[in-house]
């Protein structure tokens, strides 16, 4: 978010949150650049940034009666763009295209802000748990590729199966995962990130 502190927002919130539109237009012109950016990232395409921008600050402004009671305004508005943006693109983040800038922007982790940061801790832990509850050869055979960085014939030895297996067994595991993670839409663009590319 901005580095600059926006003076008087919690007055400005109380204000959008009555309908004050001149309010709502000051906190609409501060948030802004930011927003855009985000979206950005995630969808290189001017466009469709624009497009999410504009939809997350009409969500803003629909719901602003909750503003009232926002005590951290940043934190947020972070939440709300993230799970837009994230809904948005659910069908159309698995291109490769998009999948290299998401990473990207998953990688650069010490240039988050710390909700971004406590987000990721989260997202990992999600997946980590989709992972427990996968049947054992599966599990198996998904951590030795993904976390262990072995091949489908290392596998094979280790597990004492073929390689034909080995594949059969990740590829049921990512989709056993995909499914788990369909409940928790926020983790499965970093699940992407993290064990496909």
């Amino acid at each position: 978010m901005p580095t600059t502190v926006l003076l008087n927002e919690k007055e400005l919130l109380l204000q959008v949150a009555n309908g004050d539109q001149e309010a709502y237009k000051k906190i609409f012109i501060y948030y802004w650049s930011q927003i855009f950016s985000t979206a950005l990232l995630f969808t290189k395409s001017r466009e469709l940034a624009q497009d999410l921008t504009q939809d997350i600050f009409a969500h803003i402004w629909i719901k602003r009666e909750r503003l009232a009671e926002v005590e951290n305004f940043e934190g947020f508005l972070f939440i709300t763009s993230r799970n837009l943006i994230v809904d948005k693109l659910r069908k159309k983040v698995f291109t490769t295209q998009n999948e290299a800038h998401l990473c990207k922007y998953f990688e650069e982790e010490n240039q988050l802000s710390p909700y971004f940061q406590i987000e990721l801790k989260e997202m990992t832990e999600i997946i980590h748990q989709g992972i427990s509850v996968l049947p054992e050869r599966q599990r198996v055979a998904f951590y030795l590729s993904r976390f262990k960085g072995l091949r489908h014939k290392e596998i094979a030895a280790k597990m004492g199966i073929s390689q034909e297996s080995v594949k059969s067994h990740i590829v049921r595991a990512i989709g056993n995962l995909r499914k788990y993670l369909a409940d928790h839409s926020n983790a499965l663009p970093f699940f992407i990130c993290w064990f496909f590319l």
